[in-house]
């Protein structure tokens, strides 16, 4: 992506960005990049270039290894997959895109939270995933095969299964991450945290409502209905807490490979609150 900043002084034509940018990473990252072009049409180019041209590369990299050895070390055992740096023009924090059992984690660096800082935390919240998306047992409780094509992983993933591994990601960017604010580890802010809290109650019964439904009817899909946006990332996230220490003994090993069909009544009757 520096290279191209370097080059592109005035905001770059779709020609220049498809091949400069697009065509060359499209092997690596796959063909998502046409909503990276029409945001390229609504930055303010020169102040987004002269933040972004000052990105370090290499320190990029070091941080990411920074967190995947913590990673590791947490859990005990090597994470496999890609992990992909790149320049996504604010459109993009991180995901782990999950399939046939391995990961590929895109990251966008240029994000423009906190001038970067939310990205150690993004960070480990989508290695985590990884961590346990990858482990059998996790796929096993359900009767789901843990080398499932992602279109499978994507429909029938249980929604226990969901609250769990966004909770316990939340929970682990907090353990590896300490000391920044509360809400950046459940993906909100201030506001909305505040939001969530004065809301949970009713919070609490629908995501509860969905969880306690069959396999067949339940659908994560409905939890990021709830208001505000990723409610039950912050339910989840003091679940997994919760779970943390009356269930694993404050092992955080015990819950990376724990099933989460077991878990279905303890989360029923987890008393969320502030």
């Amino acid at each position: 992506m520096i290279s191209c900043l370097n080059r592109w002084t005035t905001r770059p034509t779709i020609e220049q960005f498809e091949r400069d940018y697009a065509q060359p990473l499209s092997a690596l990252a796959g063909d998502f990049f046409e909503e990276f072009y029409e945001a390229v049409l609504r930055l303010d180019w020169p102040s987004y270039r002269a933040v972004a041209i000052q990105i370090d590369p290499e320190r990029e990299e070091k941080r990411l290894r920074t967190h995947l050895e913590n990673v590791e070390k947490l859990f005990g055992f090597p994470l496999e997959g890609e992990i992909l740096l790149m320049g996504s023009f604010n459109t993009l924090d991180g995901f782990a895109q999950f399939d046939r059992g391995r990961h590929r984690v895109y990251l966008g660096i240029d994000e423009s939270h906190l001038n970067g800082k939310y990205i150690d935390i993004l960070t480990v919240h989508e290695l985590t995933h990884v961590a346990r998306e990858s482990r059998p047992e996790v796929w096993h409780s359900h009767g789901l095969d843990p080398l499932m094509p992602r279109a499978d992983f994507l429909e029938y993933q249980p929604v226990i299964e969901h609250v769990m591994g966004e909770g316990f990601s939340c929970l682990v960017s907090e353990l590896l991450v300490p000391g920044e604010k509360p809400w950046l580890y459940a993906y909100q802010n201030e506001e909305s945290l505040k939001q969530v809290y004065r809301n949970s109650a009713s919070i609490d019964r629908a995501i509860k409502m969905e969880i306690a439904k069959s396999n067949q009817e339940g659908d994560y899909s409905r939890l990021y209905g709830i208001r505000p946006s990723y409610a039950h990332y912050v339910w989840g996230w003091q679940w997994a807490k919760e779970l943390l220490h009356h269930h694993a003994g404050g092992d955080p090993r015990k819950l990376v490979t724990l099933g989460s069909k077991e878990l279905v009544q303890n989360a029923l009757q987890f008393k969320f609150s502030l």
